[in-house]
């Protein structure tokens, strides 16, 4: 919830390795899951490392690169 600037700036943070630990962690699992459907079957490997390229700040490169990209 919150507003959509509260929410970007969630978002942000997340993505750049400065997250809470909760909204990381909702995410991991997310992605493990989807992860899951590509393949990738351990549920433990896919959040270990989403949650790694998270907290490296890997995610926000990634975010700033493809809109680089237009």
């Amino acid at each position: 919830g919150g507003t959509p600037e509260e929410n970007r700036d969630i978002l942000t943070r997340l993505l750049q390795g400065n997250g809470e630990r909760a909204h990381e962690e909702a995410v991991a699992v997310n992605v493990a899951m989807l992860l899951k459907v590509f393949g990738h079957e351990d549920l433990r490997e896919n959040a270990q490392r989403a949650l790694q390229v998270i907290r490296s700040g890997q995610a926000w490169e990634r975010v700033v690169a493809l809109a680089a990209r237009g």
